[in-house]
């Protein structure tokens, strides 16, 4: 699931049994939403915290090292490149500071690199960032990952004996993908 603005009363979606991926304003108030989201997180989460660039994920950074280098090359570059034009077209640099200084999203406004250069020109040539894009690069990122696995899909019997488990074939999957793609896709 992905909760693009957690609150407080959608906090159980912290709990979902899988990746999960929420934004969550940090107002620097002790007892704040972000803090109570930081110190109840269960402890194989990851935080990344974009205003500063900093990832927390206590002693498990060689692990998420590793499972990033698990995603197959050819298309983690596709999907990075993606995202970076995005980023790109909406005037969002490395390293850049936060935005939410001028971003309301009850409008379509893009915000100024910084509050210095709030020039009319350094708007033009900024196009708000499309988080349906991002969705859809995700979307592309996967297809092309998990393509043709209903080939291998199993089609219950008429009383449904197969338990759900068995509706999938994922070892033949696995035996049919490219070798690069084998560890990413066994990790499922």
């Amino acid at each position: 699931p992905y909760g693009p603005l957690l609150t407080e009363a959608f906090m159980s979606l912290l709990e979902f049994p899988g990746a999960t991926f929420v934004g969550i304003h940090d107002d620097g108030k002790e007892g704040g939403l972000a803090e109570l989201v930081r110190n109840s997180t269960p402890e194989d989460s990851v935080i990344l915290d974009l205003d500063n660039g900093e990832i927390s994920c206590d002693d498990r950074y060689e692990t998420l090292k590793a499972a990033y280098q698990i995603i197959p090359a050819e298309p983690r570059s596709m999907l990075i490149k993606e995202i970076e034009a995005l980023c790109a077209d909406a005037g969002i640099v490395p390293g850049q500071e936060p935005l939410d200084y001028g971003v309301d999203s009850a409008i379509d406004v893009t915000c100024p690199r910084s509050p210095v250069e709030s020039s009319s020109k350094d708007q033009q040539h900024c196009l708000p960032f499309d988080d349906r894009a991002v969705r859809d690069n995700f979307l592309r990122f996967f297809c092309s990952i998990l393509g043709g696995y209903e080939r291998f899909l199993v089609v219950p019997d008429a009383d449904f004996l197969i338990s759900g488990n068995d509706w999938f074939d994922s070892s033949k999957f696995i035996a049919t993908a490219t070798p690069d793609r084998v560890p990413f896709l066994s990790s499922f």
